[in-house]
């Protein structure tokens, strides 16, 4: 009662259409989800430059719908932890029903990571939140410190497709190795050139035998 006595007052809102969310929703309203609802799960092997992955899983195929967008934008920039949770979840969801039809299952959840200075910055690491969301549908643990990003590594926004891909070339690395594993599951926000995907698995590829999976909000690779 209280809580909801407290959102009469102050209510949240929507971080796609900004209206007032109700008791029952959580940063993003049923209506927007509903708006930009999609999927997209590749049947076989795909490829990110030179590497091979087991399975591409994004929950919203369509990038450039502008209610997408702003879910987005507010999530990165504007530390939306809660729409990157939410939206975690609607993903998680796909996931668990290619799990299912595809009887295949994850050892871990890996985020992409941001660098020490991007995150204080920022405040949080959102492709994390993206996986804990995940991770409470799936229920597999999520690993935060194992792959890590340079410092000095530069923003990517608005810089082409071969600079993005040279300015991530063997930025990833891991801090600790992996005993025991053999199948993970790569989390990242959204999937442009596939660069970052490209040097992250480059890192995980010191490991022996491991199948790698993708998942993304979105990807327009």
């Amino acid at each position: 009662m209280l809580k909801e006595f407290i959102q009469l007052i102050y209510p949240d809102f929507c971080s796609g259409c900004n209206q007032p969310l109700l008791f029952s929703e959580r940063a993003v309203c049923s209506s927007c989800l509903m708006e930009v609802k999609s999927s997209f799960a590749s049947d076989s092997n795909t490829f990110f430059g030179r590497y091979s992955v087991n399975r591409e899983i994004y929950a919203f195929k369509f990038f450039k719908n502008k209610l997408l967008q702003k879910m987005i934008y507010e999530m990165k920039y504007n530390g939306n932890k809660d729409t990157a949770f939410v939206l975690g979840i609607e993903l998680g969801f796909l996931v668990q029903n290619v799990c299912k039809s595809k009887n295949q299952d994850f050892d871990f959840i890996i985020p992409v990571p941001v660098s020490e200075i991007k995150k204080q910055a920022r405040g949080y690491n959102q492709s994390e939140y993206i996986a804990n969301g995940i991770s409470q549908v799936i229920k597999r643990p999520v690993l935060k410190n194992r792959l890590k990003r340079r410092n000095n590594l530069r923003s990517q926004v608005n810089k082409s497709r071969y600079n993005r891909w040279s300015n991530v070339d063997e930025q990833y690395y891991l801090a600790r190795n992996f005993n025991g594993i053999n199948k993970i599951l790569l989390v990242d926000d959204v999937v442009t050139t596939g660069a970052t995907i490209n040097s992250c698995i480059r890192a995980l590829q010191t490991i022996n035998n491991l199948e790698i999976s993708i998942a993304a909000l979105a990807g327009n690779k």
